[in-house]
């Protein structure tokens, strides 16, 4: 039944809307700019967020329901804490070429709730949990992936990673 498509209309909208709101209207004092963007620029949407949406429509359609669609979900979850906690907490900062000031403690962070988040993720969608093998390969290939992918490219990087580790999957059960 083709009704499971449905899933990716909320993303789809939202991309919609991200794109007229940073290429468009460009209003700094906007609410979509101020709470999705560090520095109120509305280009800004153009980036993390609109990735992460166009990102959420591919694997509605394509990756439903599946282990790969989780683990690319969870590790934007990753992402999320790994910017959270090396605002608030990072204290051991580091700077990779292309990428920005990092934190060890938001990589930690990024690794520890990408397997968090493919756990509830699994747990919700009622579909078999991963060994803590690939779980563990799973963390730390998005912590070392979030920390060191080009500035504002880190959603597609994670993808891309998070799609080949699938790949492998078996292989590291």
């Amino acid at each position: 039944h083709w009704g499971w498509r449905l899933n990716v209309t909320v993303p789809l909208c939202m991309a919609i809307r991200l794109i007229y709101k940073g290429a468009v209207l460009k209003d700094p004092e906007d609410e979509d700019v101020r709470t999705m963007s560090r520095t109120s620029s509305p280009s800004e949407l153009l980036f993390g967020p609109l990735q992460m949406t166009l990102i959420m429509v591919y694997v509605g359609l394509t990756k439903f329901m599946t282990h790969t669609g989780l683990i690319i979900m969870a590790s934007f979850v990753g992402d999320a804490v790994a910017a959270v906690v090396g605002l608030h907490y990072g204290r051991h900062r580091f700077n990779v070429a292309f990428s920005g000031e990092k934190s060890v403690e938001g990589s930690i962070g990024c690794g520890l709730f990408t397997m968090i988040g493919i756990f509830c993720y699994c747990y919700m969608c009622n579909i078999d949990m991963l060994e803590w093998r690939p779980l563990l390969a799973i963390g730390i290939t998005s912590a070392v992936v979030e920390a060191t992918a080009l500035k504002n490219w880190d959603n597609v990087f994670l993808c891309v990673a998070m799609e080949l580790m699938s790949l492998h999957l078996p292989k590291l059960i």
